[in-house]
Parts: structure tokens; C-alpha cells; sequence
């Protein structure tokens, strides 16, 4: 990796990106989802993670010093999961939903449950 990087005499950035709270547009709103975008050093697995605008993440995409991931996250719709007469569900809900969208960025970025206390932030 060092010696790829050495090679390609390219300046990757180790400084702290700038975290941002993002703010769902009314498109994102109508369609109930929003991207968000998170990255974290690749050599500190328990170390701090930053919420990222789309622009920076772009930036660090190909940073081999940072890890990075796009979460979606549900804003819209019921709370608490809907089932039908049958028992069948109709929809997960936004906790759910939300929870879910943790476990799976939790593949990259191990603390990321830490940094999203709240599974309905946003919610409207």
C-alpha cells in the first residue's frame, strides 16, 4: 500500500473532514429517504465517525486513508411496523427501517449505531 501510494505521488488528505448535520430537501421528504454519508479512518476500526456532505465523500472516496459509506435513511412513514389482518407485515416502519440501514453500514463502519442514537432523526 505505502509503496502503490509512493508510486502514484498523489496527496491524500489525513486531516479530520468537516462533519456536517444534513437537512433533508422536500424531495427527499416525498420520497421518504435521504442518503447520508459517513466516513472513518481505515487504521482506527473503534475511532470517530464523521457525518460527510456528498461533495467531501467524493473527495475521500478514493482516500485509501479513510473508509467511506452511504447509508439510506428513511424519514417518511409509520413509526412502528404495520401488519395486515393476516399477521403479514405492510410495512417495517421507520424504526425498523432505520435499525436496519445501522446493521448494515455496521459492516464498514463498526460504530456507527454510536454515532446514531436517535432512528428517528429527521423524521417527519
Amino acid at each position: 500500500m505505502y509503496t502503490d501510494l509512493i508510486r502514484n505521488k498523489t496527496n491524500y488528505s489525513l486531516s479530520n473532514p468537516k462533519t456536517i448535520i444534513p437537512k433533508p430537501t422536500e424531495y427527499e421528504y416525498d420520497t421518504g429517504f435521504m442518503n447520508r454519508y459517513f466516513c472513518q479512518r481505515v487504521n482506527d476500526k473503534n475511532g470517530f465517525v464523521f457525518e460527510i456532505s456528498s461533495d467531501t465523500f467524493g473527495e475521500l472516496e478514493e482516500n485509501p486513508y479513510w473508509k467511506t459509506t452511504i447509508m439510506r435513511w428513511r424519514i417518511t412513514g409509520p413509526i412502528e411496523t404495520i401488519y395486515n389482518q393476516n399477521g403479514n407485515i405492510l410495512d417495517i416502519g421507520v424504526k425498523q427501517s432505520n435499525k436496519n440501514s445501522i446493521s448494515i453500514t455496521a459492516n464498514t463502519l463498526k460504530n456507527i449505531g454510536l454515532y446514531l442514537p436517535n432512528i428517528l432523526q429527521f423524521h417527519k
